[in-house]
């Protein structure tokens, strides 16, 4: 066993986890970031879409190969396929190429003094008194001892440094997933995401087109709870109905596991943090993690490195961190949250109904979690009787 000294140790190296180690180590804390794959962005798992307001957040340009497709807009179909067309003058969106962004990421992260260990598998937490103290992990054939004054969990939906620390060994709710990158296709318009609600398409969940290309998108889609297929199933039904990808070339198959049940209820402990997807600081009713991991990251490595230099890393002193989180991403997350609740309750049906009554601007705020309640109040002042009364359980709340 080779044994390993720092002040920050972060398993994990996608969005959150990186810049994690990146701030912690230019906040002048000697940070090693783990990372059980061969090759950092790899497997991809994500559908890969993004805001110009993240990549900026993460201090990255919005240039190829980093991104690949410029979006502009978005239409979210209802089951009779009615549309709302979403645009907006201060939002633009991009669809990434994930490894290289990951990638970058990590490259960053080592630029600003952090160490990148590369297929190195955390597999146990050590603790002294209760409190976190380091990891234990795998590389190869070595056995690792890595101690040290903080460790931040950014292992994803199945953290293990999650499961070690007690914060939880599962989510009450998540969205399975599956996506084929499809190639040899002629969209009209690679510029605008696709978004396809419905309990026959996508049962608790949607389905999506995020073009990287004219000629290549990523489709998918995410079930939860009501399903009665597996994700695959429903996304190869929902690709044989889609007259444009009948030729298409499936270049890639994967899917993941997004938490849709909001932030854990404690995602600190003595000489520890969560953060990312292991903390489950996704926006419930998209599943999108990648914006709010990289503020949480960044966050974290600030606090962590703070708290090392200060020689104070209970969970009082970490707890600044889920302050500082909450103080923007936790409303959004748990307003999110009620949406998602509110809309298990509607039939295709009432969905179709909805479509009608609702506006770009009312969509992008229940989608995104912002000015929930204001958006509900001026849907219901225009909807039917059967649409208010879905909706009234929420504006009691």
């Amino acid at each position: 066993m080779r044994s390993i000294e720092c002040d920050i140790v972060v398993v994990g190296a996608g969005p959150a986890g990186s810049l994690a180690a990146r701030i912690a180590a230019e906040n002048g804390a000697s940070t090693i970031l783990l990372e059980e794959h061969p090759k950092v962005g790899y497997p991809i798992y994500c559908a890969e879409g993004l805001s110009l307001g993240g990549l900026k957040d993460a201090g990255v340009d919005p240039k190829p190969p980093v991104v690949c497709q410029e979006i502009t807009k978005a239409r979210v179909f209802a089951p009779n396929r009615d549309f709302v067309e979403l645009t907006s003058t201060d939002w633009k969106g991009y669809t990434l190429n994930r490894e290289v962004f990951d990638s970058l990421l990590a490259e960053m992260a080592v630029e600003a003094g952090a160490d990148l260990l590369t297929s190195t598998k955390a597999t146990d937490l050590l603790k002294e008194d209760g409190t976190a103290v380091g990891v234990k992990a795998v590389s190869g054939e070595e056995t690792l001892e890595i101690s040290a004054k903080v460790v931040i969990g950014a292992d994803g939906h199945a953290s293990i440094i999650r499961r070690k620390a007690g914060l939880g060994e599962w989510f009450p709710d998540v969205v399975t997933c599956a996506q084929y990158r499809l190639g040899g296709l002629e969209l009209e318009e690679p510029g605008v995401n696709e978004f396809y609600l419905g309990r026959a398409v996508s049962p608790g969940g949607y389905a999506w087109v995020f073009p990287k290309s004219a000629e290549v998108a990523n489709v998918g889609l995410g079930v939860r709870k009501i399903h009665t297929e597996s994700p695959i199933k429903y996304l190869k039904r929902f690709v044989a109905n889609d007259p444009r990808f009948k030729d298409a070339e499936i270049q890639l198959v994967n899917g993941g596991i997004c938490p849709v049940s909001g932030v854990l209820e404690k995602v600190v402990s003595d000489g520890l943090m969560l953060t990312g997807d292991s903390a489950g600081q996704l926006i419930p009713a998209t599943g999108a993690g990648i914006h709010s991991g990289l503020e949480s990251g960044k966050i974290a490595g600030e606090v962590a490195a703070k708290a090392v230099e200060e020689g104070n890393v209970s969970a009082e002193r970490l707890s600044v961190y889920e302050e500082r989180f909450d103080s923007y991403w936790g409303e959004r997350i748990r307003d999110s949250r009620k949406v998602v609740e509110m809309l298990d309750k509607f039939s295709d049906e009432n969905l179709n109904i909805l479509a009608k009554v609702m506006t770009n601007e009312d969509v992008l705020n229940l989608a995104n979690g912002t000015s929930v309640a204001r958006t509900l109040t001026r849907i219901v002042a225009r909807s039917p009787k059967g649409i208010i009364n879905l909706m009234s359980a929420y504006l009691k709340q």
